[in-house]
């Protein structure tokens, strides 16, 4: 019995001394004159292998639960990028009738999803103000009315884009008032979260002021944080403006509306040359999207 309690004693020894030799190691100070040690300290391993090793090691484990292909045509690549950008025989043909495709069909789609893309980000956003003060610590302070927010606001942002587009054609039918549905909850959940959280780091001295002056705690709020927090209201606003115009892509899957029903039903006849077509100018709108983006958000902040 003891000879087992040795054996198991000497195999915890081991692993202590195995894990320890990972984290620590030993750093000579200073040598004699023969140059041999005289003092040698124990100090921590920078972690960053370790890091390192750890997201390689979950990167190539994760492919146990991955089914990869047996092939991946990547000759097909350049093939189809070449039919996006030119006429195909067997739809648009010629090139006017691309150029007309391009600009009678797809930029019209455009603009009409950028229009139910700011619908959508206002209304959110507009929904989004009295949720994320509920749920500031530094504005409601009581935990049986932040936590609850919290949590069903968490719950919201858990749903994917297309599980909420798909939930809004089931209330609301196919079309954009499906996909202005969508983005006003997805909205929500994003500025709630950006929100809330900006909230809970700003000074509330000036709020507490405020109170002790017999103001309410939304004319505490309105008086002493909002001027602080605007910028970031509309900062965080454009932001998702922009990551909305981009998602709005999916919607169309789930019949919500929006520029994705062309690219849809253009990708599903495998009509790449109305596939390209639709990309440039949508490229172009996320791109100009982006330049004016990053002014207003130099210029608000």
């Amino acid at each position: 019995m003891k000879n087992n309690v040795l054996k198991d004693e000497t195999k915890s020894n081991k692993i202590k001394d195995f894990f320890h030799k990972i984290f620590y190691r030993n750093v000579v100070v200073s040598v004699d004159e023969f140059n041999k040690p005289t003092k040698i300290i124990e100090k921590k391993r920078s972690k960053a292998l370790l890091f390192t090793l750890l997201i390689l090691l979950v990167f190539f484990g994760s492919f146990y639960f991955v089914d990869l292909p047996n092939r991946v045509a990547i000759d097909q690549f350049g093939i189809i990028f070449e039919q996006m950008f030119k006429p195909n025989p067997y739809s648009l043909k010629t090139w006017p009738r691309y150029w007309d495709y391009l600009f009678n069909s797809a930029v019209p789609a455009i603009g009409q999803t950028i229009e139910m893309v700011f619908i959508g980000t206002l209304f959110g956003t507009i929904l989004a103000i009295p949720l994320f003060m509920l749920a500031s610590k530094n504005i409601s302070k009581h935990s049986y009315i932040y936590m609850p927010v919290r949590v069903i606001m968490d719950i919201v942002r858990s749903i994917p884009t297309y599980v909420l587009a798909l939930m809004s054609v089931a209330f609301f039918g196919i079309g954009s008032t499906a996909g202005i549905m969508a983005i006003i909850i997805f909205t929500m959940g994003i500025m709630f979260k950006l929100m809330f959280e900006y909230l809970d780091t700003l000074d509330m001295n000036a709020f507490e002021a405020c109170l002790s002056c017999g103001a309410s705690r939304f004319e505490a709020a309105k008086i002493s944080l909002f001027p602080d927090a605007n910028p970031m209201l509309i900062s965080n606003f454009i932001y998702t403006f922009e990551i909305n115009v981009r998602a709005s892509v999916i919607l169309a899957w789930a019949n919500a509306g929006g520029i994705g029903s062309l690219l849809k039903t253009a990708m599903a006849a495998m009509q790449y040359d109305k596939v390209g077509a639709i990309l440039i100018p949508l490229f172009i709108v996320v791109f100009i999207l982006q330049l004016i983006s990053s002014f207003l958000r130099r210029k608000v902040l």
